[in-house]
C-alpha cells in the first residue's frame, strides 16, 4: 500500500499576508485563518504511524469518492491533447515547411512563416484539424487508457498491476 509521507515543519510559512503553522491543528470555524489553497485525496488504507529520528508524519488521506467515469476521463483527455497541441502545432508546421522548402536554420523557417502568414495562418495553420484529431482518437485513446488502469488497480491493488497488463491496456 503506498503511504504519503508529509515533513512536519516548527516555523511559520508565510505566503501573501496569510501565515499558516503546519505544526498546529487548524480551526475551521475561524474564518480569519487562512485555508489550504489545495486539497489531495487518495483512497489509503496505512495507518497514522510517527517515526523516529527525522520527524516524518504518514498520515491517512481520506478515500477519494466513487470513480471517474469514462465519458468524463475522455472529456478530459481531449482538452489535454488540445493543450498539448496549442503549444507543439507551430513546431510542426516549422517541421513541415523545412522538410519542403530551403531555410538556413529553425529560426530562419520560424521568422519566415511569421511574416508571410502570421500567428493564424502562419504558425497555427490547419490547428483546427489538429484539435479534431485530439477530440477523436486522443481521448478515446487515453480515456479508455486511464479507465482500464483505474480499474485494474481497483481491482487487484495500485502496486500489483504488471508491464503486460499496462501494455496490453494500451494497445487498445
Amino acid at each position: 500500500r503506498p503511504h504519503f509521507h508529509f515533513p512536519k515543519h516548527t516555523h511559520q510559512h508565510t505566503h501573501k499576508n496569510n501565515t499558516m503553522a503546519s505544526s498546529q491543528p487548524q480551526d475551521n470555524n475561524n474564518k480569519n485563518d487562512p485555508q489550504p489553497l489545495a486539497t489531495m485525496t487518495a483512497a489509503v488504507t496505512a495507518p497514522t504511524t510517527v517515526t523516529q529520528g527525522p520527524t516524518i508524519t504518514t498520515k491517512q488521506l481520506p478515500a477519494s469518492s466513487a470513480p471517474i467515469a469514462l465519458p468524463t476521463r475522455m472529456v478530459l483527455s481531449a482538452f489535454a491533447g488540445m493543450g498539448a497541441a496549442t503549444i507543439c502545432h507551430p513546431l510542426d508546421v516549422i517541421r513541415v515547411q523545412m522538410q519542403t522548402f530551403s531555410y538556413r536554420n529553425t529560426g530562419h523557417a520560424a521568422v519566415s512563416i511569421y511574416q508571410n502568414g502570421g500567428l493564424v495562418n502562419g504558425l497555427y495553420a490547419g490547428v483546427s484539424a489538429a484539435y479534431l484529431r485530439q477530440w477523436l482518437y486522443g481521448s478515446c485513446r487515453m480515456g479508455i487508457y486511464s479507465y482500464l488502469l483505474e480499474q485494474e488497480k481497483i481491482k487487484h491493488g495500485a502496486d500489483n498491476i504488471s508491464f503486460g497488463t499496462k501494455l496490453g491496456m494500451g494497445s487498445i
